[in-house]
């Protein structure tokens, strides 16, 4: 019969602290890795905490300059609640806006994220940004067509310039022409007739009685001062503070699209080159090229990654302009008044998220596309008739969503000037303009003092005050 061994006492006493020692080691291991996964928490939540209170600031610079555009004596917003839900907290921005030279403005925003409902409390995280902006003049119309009308639609909206079209308006979706704090001038002058689709000789010649220019849609507004011939009916025309609202029996007077001599232009031609050649074109790990005063580039023109052009003058362009990528066209700090003009003989396509900047004294550029449905383009310095009625639905200059123009003139001028979304641009002109996207567009012609339209120019990130 087989007999249980017993251990001896101190052989017990020995496995016991041995038993011992290996669960408080365990027990150690595991405080310390739920220290480790405790302060890995609590890093990951601040880390998220900090991009939401960047989110806030960023959130504030956006909200200060829309307001500037509507009342550029804002001066910041005291607290105003970005969110405020258990999983993000609560978001709250504070804006200041200080003075500059005549022209230009500093935002500094805080964005401070709380404990969800405990905003009384102390901020887990905040974090502070300066933006300077400056502000964008209208110097005439910064919305200008031929008969081919102007097509709004959207969110679009026009401010701080009057409008004239020498055909018809169509506003659709939510879009805006003047606010009722800033009423505008709107003159229409029902220059589109006959009304088919082989019009003539005769094209274009102002509509008879009976033949409205206008039609405002049922979410559309207009505010200012209507002068549009022939039109009696003013569904969604508001006088604002100080217009007049539809002026009854105004004859709105027939304006002539911006001008300009091709020709004259393309003989002041200094330098021929190819589009292809190194010296003018990005290319490799050459991201930055100067065009200078005079220039003709043959062919088409293509800008993406990250090329930089600078301008310093006049350009002339014998096939396509087209930009994507995140792209830069600068003009060049030496030019000092005139805008540059830069001619292009095909059709202008600005894309992807680049940027068109005005020079360090405001002075932008004037982009014209000269295409047209005529046998003589692009050389055409007349249309009427059937070819202008042809050219004029033909989009030639097509600005994407997003894009960043301010200070910038584009014109299409035989044919339409298409912007697809939001962005701020300069001024538009075309036979036709076509402004159907969904963002909301704001419009200023150069640079400088005045009644202005603000946006951003330089970025920096500020310690945060204790």
């Amino acid at each position: 019969m087989n007999k249980r061994r017993v251990l001896p006492k101190d052989e017990q006493g020995s496995l016991l602290v041995a038993g011992l020692l290996v669960g408080m080691l365990m027990i150690g291991l595991g405080i310390v890795l739920g220290n480790m996964a405790t302060a890995q928490l609590v890093r990951t939540n601040r880390n998220i905490s900090e991009l939401n209170a960047l989110q806030v600031a960023e959130a504030g610079i956006e909200k200060s300059i829309s307001q500037l555009n509507v009342d550029e004596e804002f001066t910041g917003f005291p607290d105003e609640e970005f969110f405020n839900n258990q999983r993000q907290g609560v978001g709250i921005f504070t804006t200041e806006i200080i003075d500059g030279a005549e022209d230009e403005k500093f935002i500094i925003s805080t964005g401070s994220v709380y404990r969800y409902q405990d905003e009384d409390g102390d901020p887990l995280t905040q974090r502070r940004l300066r933006v300077t902006v400056v502000g964008t003049e209208s110097d005439g119309f910064s919305v200008h067509t031929g008969p081919g009308g102007l097509l709004l639609g959207g969110n679009a909206s026009i401010t701080n310039s009057d409008v004239h079209i020498n055909g018809f308006v169509e506003l659709d979706g939510f879009a805006r022409i003047g606010t009722e704090n800033d009423p505008r001038g709107v003159n229409i002058a029902n220059i589109r007739c006959p009304l088919v689709s082989n019009p003539g000789d005769d094209y274009p010649e102002q509509c008879s009685s009976g033949n409205e220019p206008l039609t405002v849609g049922s979410n559309a507004r207009i505010y200012g001062t209507v002068c549009a011939t022939h039109q009696t009916d003013d569904t969604n025309i508001y006088e604002g503070d100080g217009g007049e609202g539809l002026v009854a029996g105004c004859i709105a007077p027939e304006v002539q699209p911006p001008e300009y001599d091709r020709q004259a232009h393309i003989d002041e031609v200094t330098i021929v080159a190819p589009s292809s050649d190194n010296q003018y074109r990005c290319h490799g790990s050459n991201n930055n090229v100067t065009w200078p005063d005079g220039l003709q580039l043959s062919g088409n023109v293509n800008l993406g990654g990250n090329c930089t052009v600078v301008i310093e003058g006049d350009i002339y362009i014998t096939g396509n302009f087209r930009t994507g990528g995140s792209s830069t066209v600068r003009i060049a700090d030496s030019v000092e008044e005139e805008q540059p003009n830069i001619v292009v003989d095909g059709e202008i396509d600005v894309g992807g998220s680049g940027q068109f900047i005005s020079n360090n004294q405001g002075v932008g550029g004037r982009f014209m596309s000269f295409k047209s449905e005529a046998d003589c383009s692009p050389d055409c310095t007349d249309l009427s008739g059937n070819d202008l009625y042809n050219s004029q639905s033909v989009t030639t200059v097509d600005l994407g969503s997003g894009v960043n123009l301010a200070g910038m003139v584009f014109q299409s001028y035989w044919g339409t000037a298409r912007l697809a979304g939001g962005g701020s641009v300069g001024a538009i002109a075309g036979q036709t303009v076509d402004l159907r996207g969904s963002g909301t567009v704001v419009f200023g012609t150069i640079l400088s003092s005045g009644e202005k339209t603000w946006r951003a120019t330089s970025y920096q990130e500020l310690p945060v005050l204790d």
